[in-house]
């Protein structure tokens, strides 16, 4: 693909030129006869070539022989069928056709042509694909809790068991995530966009934010972690004096939080903890 892009770059000033079709990059021309059944395949270079609008507009000229039928499709949304012009506007037994492609990104235009029975089928494929792309990796993640506060029983100096509060020796929690970025796959080193889902033998978790890929198989990513984390009861409160049968676990509960996180995760072919095939 990479050598296929430095061919690209290297005719576009004079233009390029495919058995019947001529794709000009200095006058944005696209110029196409046609003799089926034979079928033609370019990628357009829309990073080189997009105007201040991110657009990339060609004017293309396309040659059919007499009686063959024309249809161009875009996003894969066929326009109407073109009528073939009388033979006396022109006076070779071919019909011209012009008008305008417009690319934008991950934009693909289909140009079929048939003969008046349908068949003699011949396909012209141009597209636009952008450098973006989703990547899934696998690894793990770590969580740090901002709030570390939870509740325990303690028996105060009159022998009443009370509701005292402290700091969870807990600092972080590590949890094995499936991750998914969208980045740049054609640079070495990109940042990206990444969500996750982290699952350990108690809870699941949900991770968002940025990314910075590596060879496309290390990718670093830091955001935000919405998972469970222990913490006080609202129906309690610091002093109160409690049932002897009330223990620090039922003074706390389980509740989904959102702490930052930062993880590591790697491109690989399976899972490594997968069962192995018999």
């Amino acid at each position: 693909m990479k050598k296929y892009f430095i061919m690209l770059l290297l005719f576009s000033c004079i233009g390029v030129a495919w058995g019947q079709v001529k794709i000009d990059y200095g006058n944005y021309t696209i110029d196409i006869s046609a003799t089926p059944p034979i079928n033609y395949e370019s990628e357009i270079d829309y990073n080189s070539a997009k105007d201040s609008n991110k657009k990339v507009n060609f004017t293309y000229k396309i040659k059919i022989p007499e009686k063959y039928n024309l249809a161009i499709t875009r996003n894969s949304v066929a326009q109407p069928m073109l009528s073939v012009p009388d033979k006396d506007l022109d006076s070779s037994s071919d019909c011209i056709f012009q008008g305008i492609m417009s690319f934008d990104i991950n934009t693909e235009y289909l140009i079929t042509i048939t003969d008046e029975n349908g068949d003699n089928k011949k396909v012209y494929k141009f597209r636009t694909k952008s450098s973006w792309s989703w990547t899934t990796t696998f690894g793990a993640n770590a969580i740090f809790f901002t709030n570390r506060n939870k509740f325990i029983s303690k028996v105060n100096s009159e022998n009443n068991q009370i509701v005292e509060e402290v700091q969870d020796k807990k600092q972080m929690e590590f949890m094995p995530a499936i991750m998914f970025t969208f980045m740049n796959n054609h640079k070495d080193v990109s940042h990206g966009f990444t969500g996750g889902i982290g699952v350990n033998l108690e809870e699941i978790a949900v991770f968002t934010g940025l990314s910075l890929g590596f060879g496309q198989n290390i990718i670093l990513t830091a955001g935000v972690a919405g998972h469970k984390q222990t913490r006080p009861k609202s129906d309690y409160y610091i002093g109160q004096v409690i049932d002897s049968s009330i223990t620090s676990d039922n003074l706390n509960e389980s509740q989904y939080r959102f702490n930052p996180f930062f993880g590591i995760s790697f491109r690989i072919a399976k899972n490594p903890f997968g069962k192995k095939s018999e």
